[in-house]
């Protein structure tokens, strides 16, 4: 693929040729004009999109995240994740899970706080066992009648 990496032309080819919605319409407004080389079309691509990492999500964001009332733990945990992949400097697999266990309900935290999976996966097969368990009702919780907020699909 080096090889390519100096082809001007066909860089601008395949730029284009990865863009969607509105990016595309963007592009095709462009003023051929001011686009002579794959520098302009970067310098270009950059001031129109630049406010996006103004915008990207912080840990505070993620931390701020919650479980939706009817969303299945593997829902949130894969909703969590794909806010986890835009924060600006990568988190470690550790901060991720010790995060994201921060953030649930408090009957799923009592279950994992001790449980500190090695990996994602292993966090969110762990929260589906859970899951499982409640719609089985496996335990044995007074507390888990009253609460109208355990509701599961």
């Amino acid at each position: 693929m080096e090889a390519y990496s100096r082809d001007e032309k066909l860089l601008m080819h395949f730029f284009q040729e990865s863009l969607a919605r509105v990016a595309v319409t963007w592009y095709t407004n462009l003023e051929a004009s001011r686009i002579r080389s794959w520098k302009d079309l970067i310098a270009a691509f950059i001031r129109q999109y630049h406010y996006n990492t103004d915008m990207a999500p912080d840990r505070t964001q993620l931390q701020n995240l919650s479980k939706k009332e009817h969303e299945s733990f593997k829902g949130y945990a894969l909703r969590w994740r794909d806010l986890a992949t835009q924060v600006a400097t990568p988190m470690m697999e550790r901060e991720m899970i010790t995060m994201i266990v921060d953030t649930l309900p408090v009957f799923y935290y009592e279950k994992m706080v001790g449980y500190m999976p090695s990996s994602f996966a292993d966090l969110v097969f762990g929260g589906e066992r859970i899951e499982v368990g409640l719609r089985r009702e496996k335990f044995d919780y007074a507390a888990l009648a009253n609460t109208s907020n355990m509701r599961f699909v």
